[in-house]
């Protein structure tokens, strides 16, 4: 059953977009935390630097409560939220990081920037998520830890990969920067491995502008994060190391010598604005996309990932896969001729991760800090044979999905434009040259 068709020529050849609903305005603030951002900015301290600030403080323990851990640390980005994980954890010095290569480049650059080096394993071909059954084959005596990304708001299957790491004795931090709120097993992501990273830029599940958060059931993760990550405190700036219970043994490593990742207070005070907001919109992602799944179960060669029972997805985006040989068009022009009829899709993976040229050991463009690191390893991760991340690639098509409340006649709407490409097959695969 797909949506109502609203014409029956294709937009790419001149005919009128079937998708013309503009899409609500996300993410969205009221005139109380305008208002609470002004008085901060009039009165200060406009800068946070540590718990000592009550706008950090109430962010830290909201988002530690949030995922269930009893540490959090507001970051400027969800990268420096990441990078501030493998820093607490230690994670460097050419240590390997089993990691996932069909995601966005943070999980990856995060390890790169921190001294470590990826080692990719392939990823289940529906999903796009790290297959536990292929760890296995990327574990080497220099393994270290695994970076599990919860992309799209799909939660990965923690629970075999924490049982995988424990096995191994290995460290395991999890990006949930797509995930806010997910749920694996009824429990939340973010609570599961040692340390996690999420960004609340402004299209995330918990969107502001730009920022991010990281939490860990570990303390001294916290600790040795906030001393490289942030400003532990000097003279009159007051900073982590004024914080209760700041260890005594790693007061000779306080300097200034750090990655600026400090919290921004405008977006925390947003950030903290949003919280109240999210199970209740994650569960409206969520109807809305079941909705989508059942207008387009008529249409064969598309599909949508299915999910354990007791897994809940956030959807702020939706990720579809496109079979080309079953509809007889190539899944670029299937996805121009989507975009010409109104629904902004993509690729959002443009290639697998370690398909990068800069990871390269033979890279002879412009220098970056990690190609010594690379070679040192031994493995050129560009020649890797990763099947499930070229074929999910090749498949995927996404669709944003900051979709709130029921709103049928849009969803309606979206599926109504792939109901005219699939009425109109013949038309596109001759205008492709198929």
């Amino acid at each position: 059953m797909v949506g109502q068709v609203k014409s029956r020529a294709l937009a790419i050849h001149g005919g009128e977009p079937a998708h013309t609903l503009r899409a609500p305005a996300y993410p969205r603030f009221d005139d109380e935390v305008f208002a609470r951002i002004r008085t901060t900015l009039q009165h200060g301290p406009t800068q946070g630097l540590s718990k000592g600030h009550p706008v950090v403080r109430e962010l830290e323990e909201r988002v530690a409560e949030l995922h269930g851990v009893p540490h959090g640390l507001c970051t400027s980005s969800g990268h420096g939220a990441l990078q501030s994980a493998l820093i607490g954890l230690e994670i460097t010095g050419g240590d390997e990081v089993i990691t996932s290569p069909y995601s966005w480049g943070a999980s990856v650059s995060c390890i790169l920037h921190n001294g470590a080096v990826p080692a990719f394993a392939d990823v289940d071909p529906a999903t796009g998520l790290l297959a536990p059954e292929a760890l296995e084959a990327a574990l080497t005596e220099r393994t270290r830890a695994l970076l599990v990304t919860h992309l799209y708001g799909q939660p990965a299957d923690m629970t075999a990969i924490m049982a995988f790491a424990e096995r191994h004795d290995l460290l395991v931090v999890e990006d949930g920067s797509q995930a806010h709120g997910a749920r694996h097993r009824g429990r939340r992501v973010g609570s599961f491995g040692h340390a996690s990273g999420f960004s609340t830029n402004g299209v995330k599940p918990l969107a502001t502008t730009e920022g991010g958060y990281m939490v860990t059931r570990v303390a001294d993760c916290y600790w040795k994060a906030t001393i490289s990550g942030q400003h532990a405190g000097r003279g009159e700036l007051i900073g982590r190391a004024s914080e209760p219970g700041f260890p005594d043994e790693l007061r000779r490593g306080i300097d200034s010598l750090v990655y600026t990742y400090r919290p921004n207070l405008v977006t925390a005070l947003l950030t903290l604005a949003r919280l109240p907001q999210l199970d209740a919109e994650n569960a409206e992602r969520r109807r809305n996309a079941e909705r989508l799944r059942e207008l387009l179960a008529g249409i064969d060669y598309l599909s949508m990932p299915e999910y354990g029972a007791d897994d809940e997805p956030v959807f702020h985006m939706v990720t579809l896969n496109f079979d080309a040989a079953a509809a007889g068009v190539t899944r670029d022009a299937y996805l121009a001729a989507l975009n010409a009829e109104g629904v902004p899709a993509v690729g959002y993976v443009e290639r697998g991760l370690h398909r990068s040229p800069r990871l390269s050991p033979d890279w002879d463009g412009p220098r970056v800090m990690w190609t010594e690191a690379i070679r040192r390893s031994g493995v050129d991760p560009t020649r890797l044979e990763l099947p499930g991340c070229e074929a999910k690639v090749a498949a995927s098509i996404e669709l944003p999905w900051n979709y709130l409340g029921v709103d049928d006649e849009f969803v309606a709407s979206v599926a109504g434009a792939f109901g005219k490409l699939d009425a109109n097959l013949a038309e596109l695969r001759a205008g492709a040259g198929a």
